[in-house]
């Protein structure tokens, strides 16, 4: 039976693994049949990249393969990367599936433009499980962001909200539907739950809510608070643009390969190719195809700002084809940075528990050091260290990081503040090697537990050295910003050292204000605060 609700597949990992898994389908599925044996080759380059969990041995006797499989090519087929041809279930990539393995469009770029065309009624949702009831004619992300444009509604949605009203009663684009949703919300917030769809024991609604809210955050237009979501300040003109005042609908969802091509045509006007013209690929175009496709994975885990020896040492170590021809095929292809689809892995890293948390330590390395132009040390592996440190030289200052990849909302304990103010500050000259002085110290999660303002505080007061509680989003909006903004290192001094958690007016520069520091000999002190007593090594004195 239908849904009588929005439903989208959830996805139970970081929703980056939906790139990873399209380059792993391109490599080992396109061109051939989807049968029971392809499904299995699949699933075990799957495990092998480390993309999905492979198959229990029960599943792959009984013809099933993992659940894992099923629900990534759902996923790619629900935003319109991949099809099947109807006659002879070939795997074939959209024009947009393709751009992506090529690197020609960013995931962040293709999610955008795949989620403004996103609908109901859709050949993804058409029949069989997870089936859609086709009375919905509705554009599920721009009717979301319409809400979140309304002013009636405090420009947010909470959880509550999607979960309760907005999945079941947004069944149409319509003004009178739109209107009926705003209505229903209002009263809701004034505790009237007439017509409020209560969550089911395992939370099937909630969980669908949740991966709606993760899907619109690979705009990058939004910013996920505590159950709330909202517009990320400044991305208003570009919410409004996404929003069109009477979007179109893709025709014939019941015919599934016409849908898809249509679907994820890309910037094309429609999708021409004649797939049984297709000829055997020379070494040139394999060599290509395999640096693309290793260059699209590399832009998840590093900022790239142009065509670096980094980047083509990686690619040649990676491949085993030589230097100029990777750096060649790099040039040809890549004249564009790429740092939007690092910071969805960012984001991912900071909320992953132990499994992410030297990925989060390394990636900030990264940032620092290639879009900040600052040197930067992963210095946590040596032990009774901070995570990283960076200096600048630009200013002569350097300051210390400790990243926190908490699934939840860090704070401060006794032994971490323990540990910030009795090693990682007294010690910094030598884990560091400088003698630059400590500007600040600062901790990088995805939040923060309520009482972090005061916990910073403590450890300013003990130890005189400026510091931060630094939320992620708020660090990415202000790395995105930085080059635009014509930033520089005081800029980023200043915002590290408001001595409480970073919020959106301290990374707006026609807001930001300069602190005065008093240079002493062990760091930048702020001048209404008295220097902590250090003795001749920087272990603390009594």
């Amino acid at each position: 039976m239908a849904y009588n609700h929005w439903f989208v597949s959830r996805q139970k990992r970081q929703l980056t693994t939906i790139l990873l898994a399209l380059v792993a389908y391109t490599d080992v599925c396109v061109g051939k049949v989807w049968n029971h044996e392809l499904q299995l080759q699949f699933e075990d380059t799957l495990g092998q990249r480390e993309i999905t969990e492979h198959g229990s041995l029960r599943s792959r006797r009984s013809g099933q393969g993992g659940g894992g499989i099923r629900t990534l090519f759902k996923q790619m087929k629900d935003l319109g990367l991949v099809f099947l041809e109807d006659d002879t279930r070939v795997c074939r990539l959209t024009l947009i599936g393709e751009e992506l393995v090529k690197g020609r469009i960013t995931f962040v770029e293709a999610m955008r433009l795949q989620l403004k065309r996103y609908q109901y009624p859709s050949a993804a949702v058409w029949s069989g499980s997870g089936s859609v009831n086709h009375s919905f004619r509705v554009h599920p992300f721009q009717f979301l962001f319409r809400l979140l444009r309304d002013p009636r509604l405090q420009n947010s949605i909470t959880m509550k909200e999607m979960y309760g009203i907005v999945i079941h009663k947004a069944y149409s684009d319509s003004p009178e539907t739109f209107e009926e949703v705003v209505s229903r919300i209002l009263l809701f917030r004034q505790n009237i739950t007439d017509g409020f769809v209560n969550d089911t024991p395992t939370k099937t609604y909630s969980n669908i809510a949740n991966t709606f809210f993760n899907y619109i955050s690979l705009t990058q237009y939004t910013d996920r608070g505590r159950e709330k979501l909202s517009i990320r300040q400044g991305k208003e003109a570009l919410v409004d643009a996404f929003i069109e005042s009477n979007p179109s609908f893709i025709p014939h969802p019941d015919i599934s390969e016409n849908y898809q091509r249509t679907y994820g045509r890309g910037n094309a006007a429609m999708d021409r190719r004649n797939f049984n013209r297709e000829n055997t690929p020379s070494q040139n175009e394999l060599n290509v195809a395999r640096i693309q496709h290793e260059y699209v994975l590399l832009a998840l885990k590093t900022p790239i700002t142009g065509i670096t020896p980094d980047i083509v040492d990686h690619i040649c170590n990676i491949t085993g084809i030589d230097e100029r021809t990777v750096e060649r095929i790099l040039i040809q292809n890549y004249s564009h940075d790429n740092i939007d689809d690092f910071f969805i892995k960012y984001k991912e890293y900071a909320h992953m528990g132990r499994a992410g948390a030297r990925a989060f330590e390394v990636a900030t390395c990264e940032v620092f050091r290639k879009l900040f132009h600052m040197k930067a040390k992963h210095v946590g592996p040596i032990g009774n260290t901070p995570d990283v440190f960076i200096e600048s030289e630009e200013l002569g200052y350097c300051g210390i990081i400790d990243n926190k990849a908490y699934k939840n909302g860090y704070s401060i304990t006794g032994n971490h503040r323990r540990v910030m103010e009795d090693v990682y500050i007294p010690t910094y000259r030598n884990y560091g090697q400088t003698d630059a002085p400590l500007a600040f110290f600062t901790y990088i999660a995805d939040s923060f537990g309520r009482n972090i303002n005061s916990q910073i505080n403590e450890i300013v007061q003990d130890t005189g050295v400026a510091g931060s509680a630094m939320p992620v989003d708020i660090f990415i909006d202000m790395v995105q910003n930085y080059a635009e903004d014509r930033s520089n290192h005081l800029f980023l001094r200043n915002v590290f050292s408001v001595n409480r958690e970073v919020c959106l007016a301290d990374i707006n520069l026609n807001e930001h204000h300069n602190y005065q520091y008093e240079n002493h000999e062990d760091g930048f002190m702020l001048a209404a605060e008295s220097e902590a007593n250090y003795g001749e090594y920087g272990n603390r004195t009594n």
